[in-house]
């Protein structure tokens, strides 16, 4: 046989030996990876919250406009822009008539007209608003309702200034509103403001509904599911795959869960990845006793 053919028989034998064992790591590396499809998480110990959440619009809780029941002429002005004043200030006096008083306390926010101007019927004068007393009004569906009562605490969360404050639920409406075919019920929520917040921003409005310290919780993707309705979760252990716990669960803010009996504080759970959860099945231990 000639040296050159006796070369090529080596050179494939090697080719072939390297493609095989390639394949078989890369089979292995597969199976393993096959083998782990989860993720690992600490059950840790913290405060969960069940809440409802709304969102609004910044309004005052009092507000004036005046306006010029006949035309009229302005023969004194009383106040000034950005002058804070109480219900029944003297404001402003036409040239016939009685001295208009106002009936709200609080900003005269705007001044539409000066001394010796003419005034039309029905034009606005000045705008007199309360910056102090706050409200936000927010929709309620006949299923949230329970979670309300008036003389409820809040918290105002306030995104564009970075800002929570907290209010009290101060009126819920007896009667719904229809709008596209939805009904709601309104209810309004009061609170303090400052220079900071401004009438018009968006407001968020979170109600309690549970709230648990010290709660022993887990992602709520680690809970499954078992054929008998029983609740388990997949926990790490010494073996190469992770044993089968029950567990009995408690309230959820739709992240983490609380578990009431089954872990405790820093185990370590395993949570299946995508399709896991659907094909995994609850195996009783063979022993007795409770878990």
């Amino acid at each position: 046989m000639k040296k050159g053919s006796i070369k090529k028989i080596v050179i494939g034998s090697i080719i072939g030996v390297l493609t095989i064992g390639g394949g078989f790591l890369g089979y292995q590396v597969l199976a393993d990876s096959a083998t782990t499809p989860y993720t690992e998480t600490v059950v840790t110990v913290g405060t969960i919250i069940n809440d409802n959440r709304f969102t609004g619009v910044i309004e005052s809780q009092s507000r004036e406009a005046i306006v010029a029941t006949s035309a009229l002429e302005i023969s004194d002005l009383y106040v000034s822009e950005g002058e804070l004043i109480t219900e029944e200030t003297d404001l402003y006096e036409p040239v016939t008539g009685d001295i208009v008083t106002s009936s709200v306390a609080g900003e005269v926010a705007e001044i539409f007209y000066e001394v010796d101007d003419t005034v039309a019927a029905g034009e606005k004068i000045m705008d007199i608003v309360d910056f102090n007393n706050l409200q936000v009004s927010i929709k309620v569906d006949e299923y949230q309702l329970s979670t309300l009562s008036v003389g409820a605490p809040v918290t105002i969360n306030i995104d564009s200034i970075g800002r929570s404050v907290p209010g009290t639920v101060s009126e819920i409406s007896r009667e719904a509103k229809n709008e596209n075919g939805v009904a709601y019920f309104t209810a309004i929520v009061d609170f303090q403001g400052d220079p900071q917040i401004r009438i018009g921003m968006n407001a968020e409005v979170v109600i309690v509904k549970e709230q648990v310290e010290n709660a022993v919780m887990v992602p709520v993707t680690a809970i499954l599911f078992g054929d008998d309705k029983v609740t388990y979760v997949l926990v790490k252990s010494e073996s190469k795959e992770p044993e089968q716990r029950l567990v009995t669960t408690g309230i959820t803010d739709g992240i983490q869960i609380q578990i009431i009996t089954g872990l405790n504080e820093n185990e370590v759970v395993c949570v299946p990845v995508l399709d896991t959860v659907e094909t995994a099945t609850f195996q009783r231990p063979q022993t007795g006793g409770e878990l």
